[in-house]
């Protein structure tokens, strides 16, 4: 027995020595990354940079010149035509239509789903319905439902006795109509994100304001406002972001038309590149585009940090209210 107990000891229990793998895991790491990496390399970065090249060339590819380098030529000829200015004004318009009204609806589905007791998966599920179908099809769907001869809108408007638009055919309604189509793809996105806010706070808050005496109104704007702001920010620049970026309803429904109404900076550009083959100034444009976005988001950021409470609940209550927490 003293012999086993001496074989216990600590003298005489064996060292663990860490198994020298050389460099083994490190190799590993980088044949998984490896794949990703080199895809990203050729479909992302290097069209990147060669995109930032042409903006600086004259390249069209239409015409079989020598391509020259014009430095800041293709930018200032952009923002000296009429067409450019029109196309920003047309991108600004519909960002600032289509996502404050998206906040809106998608925060009143949000506050309706979280009053369901029963269901609210169901119907939450349901509703994300249009934001999972790819925006062509949408625009597809949306043609035929639209349609003027046969689609069925215009056919219930004439029905109940009512002259139905042109609707993307017509000056006054294409734009409208690109931005109705938006709003039902992509509201549910915005509730998604507001119904987890509203889930992540807690139940004594509400208990604690309706001790306190406050109505439903005063609750919402007292206490839950400032607690779904930050859910507010990420909605709100996510769908600004996607906003400049609108391409796939306007191609599909409007082109652009009639005219040049519907023809925001991203058909611009692809009208530039793929309609006149001038890539030099499509690149440019692209550019300008990115700038643009860049710069609005970290202004929108930059303004909502300032606004933005802090997310915790005892932070955001009322006093009275926290008293009671």
């Amino acid at each position: 027995m003293q012999d086993v107990m001496k074989g216990q000891g600590p003298a005489h229990r064996r060292r663990v020595m860490p198994r020298a793998d050389g460099g083994g895991g490190e190799r590993g790491t980088w044949l998984l990354l490896g794949p990703a990496l080199l895809f990203l390399t050729v479909f992302a970065v290097w069209p990147f940079c060669y995109l930032i090249y042409a903006s600086f060339t004259s390249y069209q590819m239409a015409i079989p010149v020598p391509i020259h380098w014009v430095g800041l030529g293709n930018f200032e000829a952009l923002v000296s035509t009429a067409r450019f200015w029109h196309s920003l004004g047309v991108t600004a318009a519909f960002a600032l239509v289509s996502v404050p009204l998206q906040l809106l609806i998608g925060l009143g589905i949000a506050l309706l789903l979280n009053g369901i007791s029963r269901g609210r998966e169901l119907y939450a599920s349901l509703l994300l319905t249009p934001m999972m179908l790819a925006p062509i099809v949408v625009g597809f769907a949306w043609e035929l439902f639209l349609n003027p001869i046969y689609g069925p809108l215009n056919a219930l408007l004439k029905a109940i006795g009512l002259s139905p638009p042109a609707w993307a055919q017509s000056p006054a309604w294409a734009l409208p109509t690109l931005v109705i189509v938006d709003i039902w793809q992509w509201t549910p996105l915005v509730m998604v994100i507001l119904l987890a806010g509203l889930r992540s706070i807690p139940t004594r808050v509400y208990e604690a304001a309706k001790v306190d005496g406050s109505s439903a109104i005063q609750t919402f704007l007292n206490v839950v406002a400032p607690m779904l702001l930050p859910y507010f920010a990420v909605a709100f620049v996510l769908r600004f972001i996607d906003s400049f970026k609108v391409f796939d309803i306007i191609y599909i429904l409007t082109r652009g038309g009639p005219g040049t109404i519907t023809q925001n900076l991203a058909y611009y550009t692809y009208d530039l590149g793929f309609g006149r083959f001038q890539f030099g100034r499509s690149g440019a444009l692209s550019i300008i585009q990115l700038l643009l976005l860049t710069f609005g988001t970290m202004l929108i950021i930059k303004v909502l940090a300032k606004r933005n409470a802090p997310p915790s609940a005892q932070t955001a209550l009322p006093a009275k209210v926290t008293e009671r927490v």
